[in-house]
C-alpha cells in the first residue's frame, strides 16, 4: 500500500472562488517555496468575477494553497508544524462576504529518487520522467522525508504537494471539500 499520496484540487478553479491579482505578488515565493520573501501579515484579496461562489476546504491554484478553518483545524490536530502559515482574507466586494482562509504553504524537500529524473541539457534542470499521458512518474525516497508529512519536491519544477498517508487518511475522515489524493509509489 502506498505511502504517499499527491494531493490536489479540483483543476477547473473557475467553479470556485478565484482570488484576484492582489494575490499574485506571493505567487512566486509559493511556487518555490521561498519562504524568506513571505510575511506573516494578514492578506485582505478581492475575489475574481470570473470564480463562481463556492467556498471549499482547499483552493490550490498556480502553487498557491489556501485551506478553510476546517483543514487548517486538521493540520494543527495532526501536529504539522513544518508549513509556512499567513491569513489571508477572501473578500467578494459586491456581496460583503468575507471568507477567511490560510496560506498553508510546505516546504520543497529532495526526496525523489535520482533514478526518476533525467537531466534535460536545453533547460540545464531535472526533468521527472513521465507517463505516456505527461503525468510525472517517480518514488519517494521515504529515508529523505524525515518527519515532514506535507511537503512538495526540490530539485523538479511541479506544483505538487504531497501528503503521507495518515494525513491523508485525516483528511478524508474530515470530509474536506475539493481535496483529492493519488497514489505515489515509495521507493
Amino acid at each position: 500500500m502506498a505511502k504517499f499520496y499527491r494531493m490536489a484540487a479540483h483543476t477547473n478553479v473557475e467553479d470556485f472562488v478565484r482570488p484576484g491579482e492582489q494575490i499574485q505578488p506571493i505567487a512566486f515565493a509559493c511556487q518555490t517555496s521561498s519562504f524568506q520573501f513571505l510575511d506573516h501579515a494578514p492578506l485582505a484579496v478581492e475575489i475574481s468575477e470570473d470564480g463562481g461562489m463556492t467556498f471549499p476546504d482547499f483552493l490550490y491554484n498556480d502553487g498557491i494553497p489556501l485551506v478553510s478553518y476546517a483543514f487548517k483545524r486538521v493540520l494543527d490536530t495532526q501536529g504539522v508544524d513544518n508549513l509556512f502559515y499567513k491569513p489571508v482574507n477572501l473578500i467578494d466586494a459586491a456581496t460583503g462576504r468575507h471568507d477567511a482562509y490560510t496560506l498553508a504553504l510546505p516546504p520543497r524537500i529532495r526526496a525523489v529518487r535520482k533514478e526518476d529524473m533525467h537531466f534535460e541539457e536545453e533547460d540545464e534542470a531535472w526533468e521527472l520522467n513521465t507517463d505516456e499521458y505527461g503525468i510525472p512518474r517517480y518514488k519517494i525516497n521515504a529515508s529523505a522525508v524525515g518527519n515532514y508529512r506535507m511537503f512538495k519536491l526540490a530539485d523538479v519544477w511541479n506544483y505538487d504537494i504531497i501528503v503521507t498517508k495518515d494525513l491523508k487518511e485525516a483528511f478524508t475522515k474530515a470530509s474536506l471539500q475539493n481535496v483529492f489524493f493519488s497514489e505515489i509509489e515509495e521507493g
